[in-house]
């Protein structure tokens, strides 16, 4: 599985992105995440992760086979797991 990762600009120190997306990878070992560069693809999944809830990061220009995931809270990423899980199976 190949996931993109785009980041917003990180103004809320408040809210660790990055251990989110160490959770995947922990969760998701197989699993590639892209978090820099290749904006083409393909990509199985996107993962926009914005750290408030404005989400000003841009990702117009990124497209997942399965989908993209704005997300922007803990939260959300319990059931991001669920959809990966899916793709993967």
């Amino acid at each position: 599985m190949n996931i993109r990762v785009k980041y917003c600009g990180g103004c809320n120190p408040r809210y660790d992105r990055r251990a989110e997306i160490d959770r995947l990878k922990t969760a998701f070992q197989s699993a590639s995440f892209v978090e820099m560069g290749d904006d083409g693809g393909p990509f199985d999944h996107v993962i926009v992760l914005c750290g408030c809830s404005a989400e000003c990061a841009e990702h117009g220009n990124l497209h997942g086979i399965h989908g993209k995931t704005v997300m922007s809270s803990a939260e959300e990423c319990v059931s991001l797991e669920s959809t990966l899980r899916a793709i993967s199976s």
